[in-house]
């Protein structure tokens, strides 16, 4: 493994978690269901598509601009083909050609409700059909999605619908290229650790920290504590390791968990210490733990919960303390939202488009 591989001692950098989040996609993007990355073109953002680009390898990576139609999203009649074969013949979509790779959603704060409608049910059943100007076919489908979100705005988000699909969040808009760190992986450390990643597997003690965190977080999303041990296996197998180990479940809850947080968690030091038992005569001592390779459950949920904890981004921490320790999660599909969307952000340009089933041109 190449550069700083194995994770440093006490809470990693957020460029760190950035080379890790990128290093995950690469293994298998899909199994996480992606990534929500929120930060404005620039050096940091090129920086770490870059890395991206040099970890994947050669699986498909298709970038989706803004106001994609339809036809080019799911697939639908090949003109083109069908003239030469005289017959209806169906084109591939850009969600099939991502099968097995990545889909790059540009500007994803300015998606459209009724296009992440469509990436999520792609996502939710791994692979497309379509039905339409007389044709009936299906493709598999399974991709992992980069949501490139370029809002500066509170509400200016993704579609909320697509983000809780995503298994991981990214905010790099604090960031400079003087962040920017030497690169962790290399190709060849993804390709090994897909090879090892069927192998890789969690005790059941990391399943109940997981679980345990994101009550304590506030996490209401019942896709995040699988999300989490997924990535934890993933971390494993990047990492050699058969067995995942409580630095693969912290990392995982600070990856997953942090960024979902929507209360401060109690502190473990402000519970009251419970009283030890009186020994009892002919009582003998037990060990603190009759096998010091197994973690501990309690143990284990305190230093999960302390990662997730540390990992919070601080404008999130500080809004959940001022606001009592808990913050209503964020919405999105408000009508307002959008209008007032529709009056910030980089100029998209113009689009081909169709005009069919009586549509009209939306000036």
């Amino acid at each position: 493994m190449t550069g700083h591989g194995e994770p440093a001692a006490g809470t990693p950098s957020l460029w760190r978690l950035a080379e890790l989040s990128a290093a995950l996609l690469a293994l298998d993007g899909a199994a996480l269901g992606g990534l929500s990355l929120r930060a404005p073109a620039g050096p940091v953002r090129d920086a770490w598509l870059a890395r991206l680009h040099a970890l994947i390898g050669d699986a498909p990576l298709r970038r989706m601009p803004a106001g994609v139609g339809d036809e080019r999203l799911l697939g639908g009649l090949d003109l083109a083909a069908t003239l030469a074969a005289s017959r209806p013949v169906a084109g591939r979509g850009l969600l099939a050609e991502a099968d097995g790779g990545l889909v790059l959603a540009a500007m994803a704060e300015r998606m459209s409700p009724a296009t992440a409608a469509r990436i999520c049910a792609v996502l939710d059943a791994a692979g497309v059909t379509v039905e339409r100007d007389g044709l009936a076919a299906s493709a598999p489908a399974r991709f992992g999605v980069v949501a490139l979100d370029e809002g500066v705005a509170e509400d200016e988000r993704p579609p909320a619908a697509l983000v809780e699909r995503l298994g991981l969040r990214l905010d790099l808009s604090g960031l400079s290229h003087r962040d920017i760190d030497a690169p962790a992986f290399a190709a060849p450390d993804i390709v090994s650790a897909r090879r090892r990643l069927a192998s890789t597997r969690p005790e059941d003690a990391i399943i109940e920290a997981f679980c345990a965190a994101g009550q304590a977080l506030g996490v209401g999303s019942v896709r995040a504590p699988l999300q989490a041990l997924q990535a934890a296996r993933m971390l494993a197998a990047l990492m050699g390791r058969d067995l995942v180990s409580q630095e693969d479940a912290a990392l995982a809850a600070a990856l997953v968990l942090a960024p979902r947080a929507t209360q401060a968690p109690a502190l473990p030091d402000d519970a009251p210490e419970a009283e030890p038992p009186p020994e009892r005569p002919g009582d003998q001592p037990q060990p603190d733990d009759a096998n010091p390779e197994r973690e501990q459950p309690a143990e284990l949920e305190e230093i999960v919960l302390e990662a997730a904890k540390a990992a919070i981004p601080t404008g999130l921490l500080a809004q959940l303390l001022a606001q009592g320790g808990r913050v209503r999660a964020r919405a999105s599909g408000l009508a307002g939202q959008f209008q007032k969307k529709a009056l910030r952000g980089r100029i998209i340009g113009s689009r081909s488009g169709e005009l069919r089933g009586g549509a009209r041109l939306d000036v």
